[in-house]
């Protein structure tokens, strides 16, 4: 519909006035199901130009219809409710809006109200309506969508009364592990929740990414990279950045850098500068990989790339004393010299003085025209 896309936004649920002049639709920034920032716009059908209909509401406006006579809208919002609840706004001839009208009539306490439809029907034609869908996957469900919104704390309560119904809910589990150790801090109960959700679904790759970085965490690389391993086995799509392909590997990389294997450390960074090229974390590893095998050329291009994308990153000493070092058994005395500095000076900064005091032998060395540690 011209007037009503390539807007850099998502355009969506078109829906017809029944006498064919309008469309609403709904308008987010991105995709479209149960989005925060979703508005109502109204357009003529012709084409034109899309307005924002002044009976929006402050938050998730969708799951629209029209009356059979066109002169009324009905939309559900989450404006007062974490679950949907239905408005009523009156449309003019000019499709200007009134203000929205709650239906508080037409649902129940923690019921949603989606997809709403007039019937056009005579009063008492629907003698009566039964509901059976509260259960756990509502809950997780409510707690996905506060999760996503950036709202936690509120999230957790959702999950735990998800649980509260079904225990096993493997998605409750998982949701409820990360967040408890990563929101709240409260680490046993985040790991006993990750833990339980492998026992219900061993091959749940989201709590096996979970897992994988709480061992991590806890200096358990061996452990931890039989866990990334799976959760790449079977990663779902989604857009949660740290259960993207890129970010597992940057946690196996690191895994791998804490066990001396370098060669397979390497492999994973250069997996996540691949998948993500302008995270500057994966480029710096995967220089300090490099060099602990000897390529300085690739290190030092990494390291340039880590740097330019954030300076602060360059905080290890250890990376500098091994460019020198290899600089320094290929004859490049300047360059390591140069790189010897560069450790010395952070050492220093960060009060490492045993440390400082090595790397100044190492510089004194070179300046002496010395090469690399016997």
């Amino acid at each position: 519909m011209k007037g009503a896309s390539h807007d850099g936004l998502s355009n969506y649920f078109p829906k017809y006035s029944p006498d064919g002049r309008w469309i609403v639709f709904c308008k987010s920034r991105n995709y479209m199901l149960l989005q925060p920032d979703s508005e109502l716009y109204i357009i003529p059908a012709q084409g034109g130009t899309a307005r924002r209909l002044d009976a929006n509401l402050s938050r998730m406006n969708s799951w629209h219809s029209w009356s059979p006579n066109g002169r009324w809208l009905v939309f559900s919002s989450k404006a007062l409710s974490d679950y949907t609840q239905l408005f009523l706004t009156h449309v003019d001839d000019q499709g200007n809006t009134t203000p929205p009208v709650l239906l508080d009539r037409f649902t129940a306490t923690h019921r949603a109200a989606n997809i709403p439809e007039f019937v056009n029907l005579p009063p008492g034609g629907i003698a009566r309506i039964e509901s059976h869908f509260l259960n756990d996957y509502s809950f997780e469900r409510a707690g996905n969508e506060l999760y996503r919104g950036g709202e936690p704390v509120r999230a957790i309560e959702k999950y735990r009364k998800a649980l509260a119904l079904n225990p096993a809910n493997v998605n409750a589990h998982q949701r409820l592990g990360f967040l408890l150790y990563h929101v709240q801090h409260q680490f046993q109960d985040g790991l006993a929740h990750t833990t339980e959700a492998l026992r219900l679904d061993p091959r749940h790759a989201l709590a096996h990414s979970d897992m994988g970085a709480h061992l991590l965490q806890r200096n358990r690389p061996e452990q931890a990279i039989v866990h990334l391993l799976a959760a790449l086995e079977s990663l779902p799509p989604g857009p949660e950045p740290q259960y993207q392909p890129a970010a597992i590997r940057s946690l196996l990389g690191k895994a791998s850098l804490q066990l001396n294997r370098f060669p397979d450390a390497a492999t994973h960074f250069q997996e996540s500068v691949r998948w993500e090229p302008d995270q500057p974390e994966p480029h710096y590893l995967l220089a300090l990989a490099l060099v602990a095998q000897g390529n300085v050329t690739e290190a030092v291009h990494h390291l340039n790339r880590a740097k330019a994308l954030r300076p602060a990153i360059d905080t290890s000493v250890v990376l500098h004393e091994l460019l020198a070092e290899n600089q320094a058994r290929a004859g490049r005395l300047d360059e390591a010299i140069r790189s010897a500095q560069r450790a010395l000076e952070l050492a220093q900064a960060a009060g490492k003085d045993d440390l400082a005091s090595r790397v100044r032998a190492r510089l004194q060395r070179y300046q002496a025209g010395g090469s690399a540690t016997p």
